[in-house]
């Protein structure tokens, strides 16, 4: 972690103590938490428990989720139905004969057959946690994304500090101060705060399962249409942006980029490195003062069909990325093609002033959207907010992209890894990167991609796309 450490000392601010790196760290959990607090408040699932002995269970005061499993991931992609899958969900045996790829399902079966939801990283279980460690100066985290979540954010509220130890390099936001939380059904993006100190087990990290870590790859190289989408809101709309965040893994990714096939060997080596890469690109989010240079228009597409098929497990939030990500690359490789895009005026959108007239016909083009199974997504009035903003910003880039275009697409090009390229390491990883390949219906999925634009303020090549009439990749 030579990279990290040297940036955690360059950036006191960030309120991270210390990151430690070791093999059997969780064995001495117990003795390592005591140095952060005295009355301690550990939660783990069903999966990360198990590196736990009892006699440390009996030392400390614990809440243990129920836990999703992961199965591995095999080719060919094989899509399932509901009922098939709940029928072969937990039997290997079944698994064995179709050879298919079975998805993490927001149920889970327990012994007498009855379906019980997966708490995930819900707001009902942060209270839980709340509540259950309203006595300890201390919460410790056990697990990756989830377990993270539901510390991040219970310590925060609370006023108390949380330690994490992480179980597998699966995303990147073990060292980001955001917290994302399910509320009513929707994900929703809340500040917290960072961890007084992170512990990494090597053995557990490099020995977790494989699919988590392709996980973690897939959410760490989209760098490339992050930064694209980044730097195009700073080029046409003089957005703030930093470059740092990206400088900072360019020597972390330049090796990822060769030694990627390493992952699927389990290479302890190569595993940490990525785990450095996602730490390293959790704090960018930190000094970009938000998310914006991890997460732009590939992050906004699959948020989008999230809350659009209400299905918040069926996938890994890397494996959701990694379709995002080629659909990007390939829109943002199409647009930079182009030698002079011209705005053109769309007519739902021509709506300033707001008349009652204009007001009625941009209703009766989110009515439209909704009915076509785009239901759930934004209420009418969030929906005709953002399409003003929206239509000023596509207002402003008009003379700049005249003037400007050949400019900034090559500023652009410059940081680009090649869609190809991004396509060809998630097939020879057996990452998903096609929407099929995650069960989603391609028409209702391209139709996510057409409107993403609207669900959040940030100018990405959705919003160009939208501006020229170029949305259609697919």
């Amino acid at each position: 972690m030579h990279y990290l450490k040297q940036i955690l000392h360059q950036a006191k601010q960030t309120l991270i103590r210390e990151v430690i790196v070791d093999r059997h760290l969780v064995d001495s959990i117990h003795e390592i938490c005591t140095q952060y607090g005295n009355d301690i408040f550990l939660v783990a699932d069903e999966n990360t428990a198990e590196f736990l002995s009892k006699n440390t269970f009996n030392k400390i005061s614990h809440l243990i989720i129920p836990s999703s499993i992961i199965r591995p991931l095999a080719k060919p992609y094989v899509i399932l139905n509901a009922s098939e899958i709940l029928s072969s969900q937990y039997s290997d045996i079944g698994i064995q004969k179709k050879g298919v790829w079975i998805p993490m399902s927001s149920t889970r079966m327990i012994p007498s057959g009855e379906m019980i939801l997966n708490r995930a990283a819900s707001l009902e279980t942060v209270n839980l946690v709340r509540d259950r460690a309203k006595d300890s100066d201390l919460i410790v985290a056990l697990g990756s994304g989830t377990i993270n979540d539901i510390c991040k954010y219970a310590s925060y509220l609370e006023g108390k500090n949380y330690i994490s130890f992480p179980t597998a390099a699966s995303m990147n936001g073990y060292t980001s101060a955001n917290a994302s939380i399910l509320v009513d059904g929707y994900k929703r993006s809340f500040v917290a705060h960072l961890p007084k100190a992170i512990y990494i087990d090597t053995n557990i990290i490099a020995n977790a399962p494989l699919r988590l870590t392709l996980s973690g790859f897939a959410d760490f190289i989209c760098r490339s249409t992050v930064q694209a989408d980044w730097l195009l809101s700073h080029l046409l709309l003089g957005t703030e942006y930093n470059e740092l965040p990206f400088t900072l893994v360019r020597d972390l990714e330049e090796i990822l980029l060769r030694e990627y096939l390493a992952l699927s060997e389990r290479s302890k080596k190569v595993v940490l490195l990525l785990m450095e890469a996602l730490l390293i690109s959790g704090l960018g989010m930190v000094i970009s003062k938000g998310s914006y240079s991890a997460s732009q228009g590939e992050h906004i597409i699959a948020h989008t069909m999230e809350m659009v098929t209400k299905d918040y497990f069926s996938a890994l939030h890397g494996e959701k990325i990694a379709v995002a990500m080629i659909t990007m690359a390939n829109l943002q490789e199409k647009i930079l093609s182009i030698q002079n895009p011209i705005v053109k005026p769309i007519s739902c959108f021509s709506v300033i002033p707001m008349s009652n007239a204009k007001i009625q016909k941009v209703n009766q083009c989110y009515t439209a959207w909704m009915t076509e199974g785009l239901t759930g997504c934004f209420d009418g009035t969030e929906f005709i907010k953002i399409l003003k903003q929206k239509q000023i910003l596509q207002q402003k880039i008009k003379e700049i992209l005249y003037k400007e275009w050949n400019n900034i697409s090559n500023l652009i090009k410059q940081n680009l890894l090649p869609a190809k390229r991004l396509q060809k390491m998630f097939e020879d990883l057996s990452i998903p990167h096609l929407p099929e390949h995650l069960g989603w219906n391609k028409e209702q999925y391209c139709k996510v991609v057409s409107f993403a634009f609207t669900a959040r303020d940030r100018f990405t090549f959705l919003d160009l796309a939208h501006c020229i009439g170029e949305s259609k990749v697919l």
